[in-house]
């Protein structure tokens, strides 16, 4: 009898290759970065510009990069996108280097809302919360589930420390809270932080984007509902004046307004009396039991 079973997943970058192309393939990539080197120190010197050397190491960042740009400026060759060619070209090497350091960092999601969550009780909507985890780390909003509400707000943040590579990804289920029989799964969604920590224009961005995550439920393909997020990547340790920004993103406190209507004057009101006119007024309302009332203008 086979005595093997599953234990777990891996994720990798696998090249298929053969190894005297791939030799060949690295002399022609290392002789074309020192062309590509030797071409701009010579554009450089009919330019009047002195001991130009670039460091190919800034390609790992966007800011790197950025700084690469500023270098090359003076060259007016902007619009080649070297900077850009030459990252691609370093783009395996630049992994490799991302993959062989170890970086402990904080994961922070930002859950903001949700709305159109499947109904797990019968009769009416569902009573949702947020079970979040990574890893073996998790959160539960179980004791703050929003009853009979397809379209809740959750407004709070999650931190996780992981470490890059290998680092697992969050888990994030909505759960249909219930007192009597067991919770019931709405939906689940899956973050990856690899893929976007392994991405330098992600990591560039300064304000990372709202994801709008759909939920899916194992018994049927189609979308559970939909959840509101943003993901952050911190490093672990920084300096106290590098402290990154915390959003309060909990809701604010309702407040008790007054809706005033101001009526000027009618225009072409119909005349509805034999006489050919009409006595007038206005009834405004939120509803049927809220309504009021104008004084009557007779005979106008």
């Amino acid at each position: 009898m086979d005595t093997t079973e599953l234990m777990g997943k891996f994720k990798a970058v696998i090249e298929v290759e053969v190894r005297t192309e791939k030799d060949q393939y690295d002399v022609d990539k290392q002789q074309l970065f020192i062309d590509m080197e030797k071409a701009l120190q010579e554009l450089a010197g009919s330019r009047g510009i002195q001991n130009f050397k670039l460091d190919f190491d800034d390609l790992e960042t966007i800011e790197g990069r950025e700084k690469m740009e500023d270098e090359l400026e003076p060259l007016g060759i902007r619009h080649l996108k070297v900077t850009k060619i030459l990252a691609d070209i370093q783009s395996d090497e630049i992994l490799q280097k991302l993959l062989l350091k170890s970086s402990e960092c904080i994961v922070r999601i930002y859950m903001i809302n949700a709305y159109d969550l499947a109904s797990r009780d019968i009769g009416g909507a569902s009573d949702p919360y947020v079970l979040i985890s990574c890893g073996e780390q998790e959160f539960s909003e179980r004791d703050n589930y929003v009853l009979d509400e397809p379209n809740p707000d959750f407004c709070k943040h999650y931190d996780f420390p992981v470490v890059f590579p290998g680092c697992p990804p969050v888990k994030v289920d909505i759960m249909d809270y219930d007192d009597l029989f067991g919770d019931d799964l709405i939906g689940t969604s899956w973050i990856d932080l690899e893929d976007r920590y392994f991405l330098a224009e992600w990591r560039a961005l300064a304000d990372k984007p709202v994801e709008y995550r759909q939920i899916y439920h194992p018994s049927s393909a189609v979308s559970q509902g939909v959840f509101k997020c943003w993901v952050e990547i911190n490093p672990a340790k920084v300096a106290p004046e590098d402290v990154e920004t915390i959003y309060d993103i909990s809701k604010k406190p309702k407040e008790d307004l007054e809706v005033r209507l101001v009526v000027w004057d009618t225009k072409e009101i119909k005349m509805m009396d034999d006489e050919g006119t009409s006595d007038v007024f206005i009834r405004a309302f939120f509803d049927s039991n809220n309504a009021k009332e104008t004084d009557c203008h007779y005979r106008c």
